[in-house]
């Protein structure tokens, strides 16, 4: 019985002198596990760090496409907006290749219908569709700091090709420290701007609209863009024959008022020369083996202005001599000086909608188009990203017919 206690003293002893190495092995555990979690730590929030990069950059993305389709229904033309505007960078949504390689675009899909009223006793007409307006990808590759390649690719219902490379070309230059700027390739010479809330094109844009393969050179900044160039039109002169050399140029003048000058405040004005109007798509088509007398230039004068809420837009185009009679189809054997006037007066009350009115007015079209059109629209992007909007135009023609047209839209930018 005695020896019990000898061995609990002794037992007590060895745990005495155990403590401090088990101590130490605890401490020196709890220190590792302490470390561990530190670098863990450090990794996730890096992770939520890249997350929320790649987040900010695909919203920027998607805001970036949708502000420049300003909610209309027209496909974006990147060498207008080159044009129009100093260069702005628009983001991408790929992730390390984005850094040089960009993918953006747009699907619209339609809905409409259309009632002809006919004068003189004539034959009304209805008739509505559903159609997939237009899918566009835009692919930018930033070569290096002052070389931007862009191709956009193009479907549009009706189109007889499947998908059209409606626009390739090189820029150079357009950056900050280099405002001068080199831009080749298939564009649309920016003889017009044709800016629209509206989901139908207006009539400048219907007559004037100019698309080839060109060369523009030009100086942009944040308050004056200059800009000419040259190209060779399949509208040529009779005398010219049989020599097919380059035989169109333009040159336009854009100022601006630079951002923050006047708070909430926004101005924009500019005019435009071409030596050759009928090198137009439209026009092109109606010149009879596409050759004139003697060429016809045309010009435009554009303006653009918003403060708060209010936006105001107005654009007007014009052939500056007659055609001869015979030198336009739809002219039959009248002589013809085209022109088109669009305005348009927009209102943004709340952030996700758009209210607009448009009054567009054309003369010497006959009855290819109608002589005045007026009409309004609403925008409602609903989603991010995804627009609804509803359009109601009516017009009048020269031989006293009337259209009324109603068109729905729902349109996604990516």
């Amino acid at each position: 019985m005695k020896a019990l206690p000898s061995k609990i003293l002794i037992l007590t002893m060895g745990l005495l002198l155990a403590m401090p190495s088990l101590a130490f092995s605890a401490d020196s555990t709890s220190e590792a596990l302490l470390k561990e979690l530190q670098a863990l730590k450090a990794r996730v929030t890096d992770l939520e760090q890249k997350l929320d990069k790649a987040q900010s950059d695909a919203a920027t993305a998607r805001e970036d496409a949708m502000k420049a389709r300003e909610t209309s229904g027209h496909s974006l033309k990147v060498s207008q907006e080159l044009s129009r505007t100093k260069g702005k960078e628009t983001e991408g949504i790929l992730s390390e290749a984005g850094k040089r390689l960009k993918l953006y675009g747009a699907v619209e899909v339609e809905a409409n219908w259309g009632r002809m009223k006919r004068s003189g006793g004539g034959e009304d007409s209805d008739e509505s569709d559903i159609t997939l307006a237009t899918a566009e990808l835009f692919v930018e590759a930033a070569i290096n700091k002052y070389v931007t390649g862009v191709i956009h690719f193009l479907w549009e219902e009706g189109s007889t090709e499947p998908v059209d490379i409606d626009e390739a070309f090189i820029l150079l230059g357009q950056t900050d420290d280099v405002p001068w700027y080199l831009m080749a390739g298939r564009i649309y010479p920016a003889v017009g701007l044709f800016e629209s809330y509206f989901i139908s094109d207006p009539l400048t844009q219907e007559l004037f609209e100019t698309q080839d393969s060109a060369v523009e050179a030009g100086y942009s900044t944040d308050w004056i863009n200059v800009g000419a160039g040259i190209f060779n039109s399949d509208v040529h002169e009779f005398g010219d024959d049989p020599d097919n050399m380059i035989n169109t140029y333009y040159a336009r003048l854009q100022l601006s008022l630079p951002e923050e000058t006047v708070p909430g405040l926004s101005l924009t004005g500019g005019v435009a020369y071409i030596n050759n109007i009928a090198a137009s798509g439209f026009l092109s088509e109606q010149v009879p083996d596409e050759r004139l007398d003697s060429l016809v230039g045309g010009m435009s004068v554009m303006g653009a202005a918003s403060y708060n809420i209010f936006s105001l837009t107005a654009e007007y185009i014009t052939a500056l001599d007659e055609f001869n009679a015979g030198e336009l189809d739809y002219a039959g054997d009248h002589k013809a000086k085209p022109w088109a006037l669009d305005v348009e007066l927009a209102a943004t009350p709340w952030d996700e909608w758009t209210f607009a009115v448009r009054y567009t007015k054309a003369d010497d079209v006959f009855e290819e188009f109608p002589e005045s059109v007026w009409g309004a629209v609403a925008s409602w992007e609903f989603l991010p990203d995804t627009v609804l909007s509803l359009e109601y135009q009516h017009g009048d023609y020269t031989n006293d017919d009337e259209a009324d047209t109603i068109t729905s839209q729902l349109a996604i930018a990516f």
